[in-house]
């Protein structure tokens, strides 16, 4: 048995270690969104949903042509 828990301890640490060094390394940066890139982010958002409605109405056009 001491051997599963070798392995399951091996595995936790495998899967573990990078998710904690990820994350310790963007606490101790203390990495903050501004006001500016909030708001790029927000109109990425909203060309993207524009984009997706778009693509829909051409979808239903394809299959109003079709049938």
């Amino acid at each position: 048995m001491p051997v599963v828990y070798v392995v399951f301890a091996f595995i936790t640490a495998i899967t573990l270690g990078p998710i904690i060094i990820i994350f310790s390394y963007l606490h101790f940066r203390g990495r903050a969104v501004s006001r500016k890139e909030l708001n790029e982010i927000q109109k990425d958002i909203s060309q993207i949903k524009n984009d997706i409605a778009d693509i829909k109405e051409q979808i239903a056009d394809f299959i109003i042509k079709t049938n």
